[in-house]
């Protein structure tokens, strides 16, 4: 690790409040054989086609995990080429699930998007490396792989904040309400060699969190209450307090 990472870390960690997060957490040793879908979930998948394109699916049928062919049969899809993915992450009010065979589907699609609720399916044949996605507002997770005798194909993980917590916060001054939720997942997960572990910290403002992270990647874009654009008086933006990160880490 790099001396400017362990001082960030350092910094940081002068600051930090540590909690286990509490999670629900059902792990299945048998394959999955359908995905459990909602009215018109999302479905997402690298096409088979080249050029890195993406099929966008509608579905209201359960399909199994990484059959295109069914997907495409059962579910109204089209195509997006890599080239038209927003820039700036989803935001994806319903349930979300994504079948991927590569990691760009996750950098470059889904890094810092708003997901409430998640399934991700590696369909492919080598494994994921290891890399950080970052989601915000994200209550649910399950992970999915399509490997052969991998002892975790399946898993799912709850996210949600420990009885006490807020009181806690309160105590310590921190606004419970106004803390944004972000999740960091270790994509090396998909592969299905380990069991999904999960803590929970209070992390630095928004807008401050490449500074302490640098190694992340992660830029955020400022809160929608102190964006640049709105006509705001300097001196009323410095007095608005930043919002604080609640931060997931998922290994």
């Amino acid at each position: 690790m790099s001396p400017n990472v362990v001082s960030a870390l350092l910094l940081w960690s002068l600051w930090l409040l540590f909690f286990l997060t509490p999670i629900t957490r059902t792990t299945d040793s048998a394959p999955t054989s359908e995905t459990s879908l909602r009215v018109n979930t999302t479905l997402l998948f690298d096409s088979s086609s080249p050029g890195y394109s993406l099929r966008n699916c509608s579905c209201s049928t359960p399909v199994r995990d990484c059959d295109e062919a069914l997907a495409n049969s059962l579910c109204r899809c089209h195509t997006v080429l890599r080239s038209a993915l927003p820039h700036t992450g989803l935001r994806e009010p319903g349930r979300l699930i994504v079948w991927l065979k590569e990691l760009w589907v996750l950098e470059e699609l889904l890094n810092v998007s708003t997901v409430g609720h998640l399934q991700l399916s590696f369909c492919g044949i080598n494994p994921i490396d290891s890399q950080k996605l970052a989601l915000l507002g994200l209550q649910t997770l399950g992970i999915h792989s399509a490997a052969e005798k991998v002892p975790f194909p399946n898993q799912e993980i709850t996210i949600s904040p420990a009885a006490g917590v807020e009181v806690e916060f309160n105590a310590l001054s921190i606004d419970f309400s106004s803390l944004i939720h972000m999740t960091i997942l270790d994509t090396a997960l998909l592969n299905g060699l380990s069991e999904l572990k999960a803590y929970t910290v209070v992390g630095p403002s928004a807008v401050t969190l490449s500074k302490y992270f640098p190694h992340l990647g992660l830029h955020l874009t400022l809160p929608s209450s102190v964006t640049p654009d709105d006509p705001v008086d300097s001196s009323e933006q410095a007095a608005e307090p930043l919002q604080n990160l609640l931060i997931t880490f998922i290994y």
